[in-house]
């Protein structure tokens, strides 16, 4: 098992703001995984930002050498947390897990061993389960439409965002990349913010292919106080200004063709992500929204 001293090939980084209530339950589902290389094994770095609900001391309850947590002492806005999370990893590939989301078993060894295999690949992402607060599964495989399965070429994948009108990429405990591509296109652009991890996915795909597995990697956990819960005006705004810069970027070849059905597609992408939250909500076990 990996010590503190032993530099890793992994590193699992945690951004945490009031995240009390289900950050036990992530932390297992990394925990439980063993990752082994003969050049290093796993961490988890966790950075608490300031919380106020005990999400530290949740943290600090595990007795696991391969956990390191930071402690903030000011709240600063959620990209930041998220890179100052990555600033802290030592590993070769880096993986963002969400405090409420979790990764499925096996999922962290296959990733790793995929991305070390093909030096090519700059993202390696499995599907996704959508769970309600008790880890009940509501929509099972979601994201990774066929058109990017397997190892697909960058260029594919950016018609296939477009297109879609979302994110048919998925949630980041879903995906892994290469700490290096993450230094070279100067990490998360918090100008954005609703697509995010999106744009960091667009962003990555300059160094390299995608690889769509269609297993499950992770489960992302739909309530109503997850960052991802509210469908709004200005998300959608931000959704189509990102589309427009993605079809302008010279790192894409975009085609009018792709670009009338992303026109269709956002509605569609803003219909079902508006469908899945009240869906969720509605399934919500009647203790649960006590």
């Amino acid at each position: 098992m990996l010590t503190q001293h032993d530099t890793p090939v992994l590193s699992v980084c945690i951004p945490v703001y009031q995240g009390a209530e289900h950050l036990e339950r992530t932390l297992h589902s990394v925990l439980e995984q063993e990752v082994r290389t003969p050049d290093g094994g796993m961490e988890v770095v966790v950075r608490d930002n300031a919380s106020t609900d005990g999400s530290a001391d949740v943290v600090a309850s595990f007795d696991d050498p391969r956990i390191r947590l930071e402690r903030a002492t000011e709240t600063v806005p959620m990209a930041e947390n998220w890179t100052r999370t990555i600033e802290l990893a030592r590993g070769e590939f880096v993986k963002i897990v969400c405090a409420d989301d979790v990764v499925a078993p096996g999922s962290l060894a296959e990733q790793v061993e995929r991305l070390r295999a093909d030096p090519h690949l700059a993202l390696a992402v499995g599907r996704t389960d959508m769970v309600d607060d008790t880890d009940r599964v509501l929509f099972a495989g979601r994201h990774l439409p066929r058109s990017i399965l397997g190892t697909c070429d960058a260029n594919d994948v950016l018609r296939t965002v477009v297109r879609h009108g979302g994110n048919p990429i998925g949630p980041p405990a879903a995906a892994m990349f290469r700490r290096a591509d993450f230094d070279a296109i100067g990490g998360l652009d918090p100008e954005l913010l609703f697509t995010m991890d999106l744009d960091l996915w667009v962003r990555l795909l300059r160094h390299g292919n995608l690889h769509g597995d269609r297993r499950t990697a992770a489960g992302f956990r739909i309530h109503p106080g997850s960052a991802s819960a509210a469908t709004s005006k200005e998300q959608f705004a931000t959704q189509r200004e990102f589309t427009r810069r993605l079809v302008a970027s010279p790192y894409a070849s975009i085609r009018k063709r792709d670009r009338a059905i992303g026109t269709v597609g956002s509605y569609a992408a803003l219909a079902r992500r508006y469908g899945l939250f009240v869906y969720g909500t509605l399934r919500r076990p009647a203790d649960a929204s006590a």
